[in-house]
């Protein structure tokens, strides 16, 4: 019987965060925010049911409620695991001794990625008991669960991608673990405030021209909305409003934005995963390509060749 290969670096990490509290302790702290968040809600609808009936909208205000503080606090968990794969090896100095085995630097990185993602599916999976409380009413199919549940496995190794780049980049794990929270902020923010901020001054030049005698038009961003495919706050609001029967006024907002075909708006959450995807995966080639020794020193070999013509 073949045996089952398991990368070096995964398993060892495997063993080495089971072994440790911090990953039972996070699980008590994750499962136990949620299930009280979930229990006082529910305690509240069911309270307010004894005097005006059921009302369906506010189950499924909890579950979005309840999704959305998960897939936060999964956004706020990545970084804190990938930011410091690379360069805490680096400042154990076993970083040397790791890239002197048999492995490559494309199984190095993915052994860390793994570990990270398989830390966040525990706590996904761990979860899924509380949100699967809606299901005692309904409103939610087992469908929708586990889209949620491919959403958060995109995002986690989407997140964990910017996580390793930096880790290899950077030194300092804190240099790394700012730069990574800094660039989930740009990407979860700073995408919507651009994308509305060129939209105010679009509107105002063509107010400006308006009072000038020429014609009022309304702003358009066109194909500018794309850059919110990066956004994976985006994609969670796509995805509920998608379970919800929303769609349409999803499209709408974007479509108040910049003028897109319509079937971007219609599988806006599919073709966001595959972007944060495809994203991912060349994120990941890169901190390979920049961990690999041999890589490195010939980048410093041919700096040192040039630096050599320029003196000559």
């Amino acid at each position: 019987m073949k045996q089952l290969h398991i990368n070096p670096v995964y398993k060892k990490e495997l063993k080495t965060s089971v072994r440790s509290m911090k990953i039972a302790l996070t699980l008590l702290a994750y499962n136990g925010l949620l299930a009280l968040i979930g229990l006082v809600s529910f305690y509240g609808l069911f309270e307010s049911a004894r005097y005006s009936g059921m009302d369906h909208s506010m189950l499924l205000m909890i579950y979005a409620i309840l999704v959305i503080m998960e897939f936060g606090l999964i956004l706020f968990v990545i970084p804190a695991y990938t930011s410091s794969a690379i360069s805490g090896e680096r400042e154990r100095q076993t970083l040397e001794i790791l890239l002197t085995t048999s492995m490559k630097p494309s199984q190095i990185i993915r052994g860390k990625l793994f570990s990270s993602i398989s830390t966040v599916l525990l706590l996904v999976f761990s979860s899924l008991p509380v949100l699967s409380l809606v299901f005692s009413i309904g409103g939610v199919s087992l469908g929708d669960l586990m889209k949620y549940v491919v959403l958060v496995l995109v995002t986690a190794v989407y997140a964990g991608s910017f996580g390793l780049l930096f880790s290899v980049i950077f030194k300092k794990t804190t240099v790394s673990t700012v730069f990574t929270y800094g660039i989930l902020v740009v990407l979860g923010i700073g995408t919507v405030a651009l994308l509305l901020v060129i939209y105010l001054l679009m509107d105002q030049y063509y107010t400006a021209q308006s009072i000038h005698g020429g014609q009022y038009q309304n702003p358009d961003l066109g194909y500018g909305v794309c850059l919110l495919l990066f956004n994976p706050g985006v994609s969670i609001g796509a995805l509920l409003f998608g379970q919800f029967g929303s769609m349409g006024e999803f499209g709408e907002v974007i479509h108040a934005l910049g003028t897109v075909p319509e079937f971007l708006t219609k599988h806006w959450f599919v073709i966001s995963l595959i972007v944060q995807a495809v994203t991912a995966a060349l994120l990941l080639t890169l901190a390979a390509t920049l961990l690999n020794p041999l890589k490195r020193n010939e980048g410093k070999r041919a700096g040192k060749k040039e630096k050599r013509k320029i003196g000559g």
